[in-house]
């Protein structure tokens, strides 16, 4: 098990992420390419760098107050992680994004959330939940679609994978979110989804000890109260999926 993520999870009394439990799951290093990368994930995600925009490595070192180098290292990571692309003779650009880059990415997240769902289900959400209550009802009263609950959101459900203890999953549950939202944040029409998901009553439920129903509510979850996973964001045209980040 990767030790870090492994203390992240026993050292801590609330089983509710921090922000900064969540970067150390990319990175345990406290280096400057780590520093640089998280900045620029903070710019896409509140979308102060838009998709097409070019990005010049220098420029960026110059505005940072960094040598090239570490910047190089964090644009790779950001090309690993989906957001940029390189582009012979032309450089590092933000990638456009499209439904099929969102559907994509939601369908990670619903395969990742429901395998979690069936290992942490039952005794270890009982054990914790009036503390995920709390955090359940805190997001819901959150403003539909503004950023500090799309953020509490994402802690919230990473928080329900980490109790598997498989920093992997959490990690990659992470991964899929972070770019979702930032294609979500240039969809256009995202804002006329009109389907608001109980936090609470999912928490209700996902204390059950049957891992089919445990499975079965995290993926009405996802998906909008259709359990049949009827992709309302497949590529095919459709609008994006009703739940996500509600």
């Amino acid at each position: 098990m990767d030790t870090v993520a492994f203390a992240l999870i026993m050292s801590s009394n609330s089983i509710i992420l921090t922000e900064n439990d969540i970067n150390n799951f990319y990175s345990s290093k406290n280096s400057l390419s780590k520093v640089i990368y998280e900045r620029l994930v903070s710019m896409l995600m509140n979308s102060e760098l838009s998709p097409g925009l070019l990005l010049s490595r220098q420029q960026l070192a110059r505005e940072l107050g960094v040598s090239v180098a570490p910047v190089l290292e964090a644009l790779i990571q950001l090309e690993l992680d989906g957001f940029v692309e390189s582009i012979p003779k032309k450089g590092t650009i933000i990638k456009a994004v499209s439904k099929k880059n969102f559907y994509e990415r939601f369908v990670l997240r619903e395969a990742l959330e429901c395998a979690a769902a069936r290992i942490y289900r039952g005794q270890l959400i009982r054990e914790n939940k009036k503390e995920l209550l709390s955090f359940a009802q805190r997001i819901d009263r959150g403003e539909l679609y503004s950023l500090p609950r799309i953020k509490d959101d994402i802690v919230f459900h990473a928080s329900l994978v980490n109790l598997t203890r498989l920093p992997v999953l959490t990690r990659e549950f992470l991964k899929a979110t972070r770019i979702g939202i930032f294609c979500m944040q240039n969809l256009a029409g995202f804002t006329d989804l009109n389907k608001i998901q109980n936090h609470p009553e999912l928490v209700e439920k996902l204390a059950t000890d049957d891992p089919d129903t445990a499975e079965k509510a995290i993926r009405e979850h996802i998906w909008g109260g259709d359990p049949s996973g009827n992709p309302a964001g497949d590529p095919s045209g459709d609008p994006a999926p009703n739940s996500c980040y509600s």
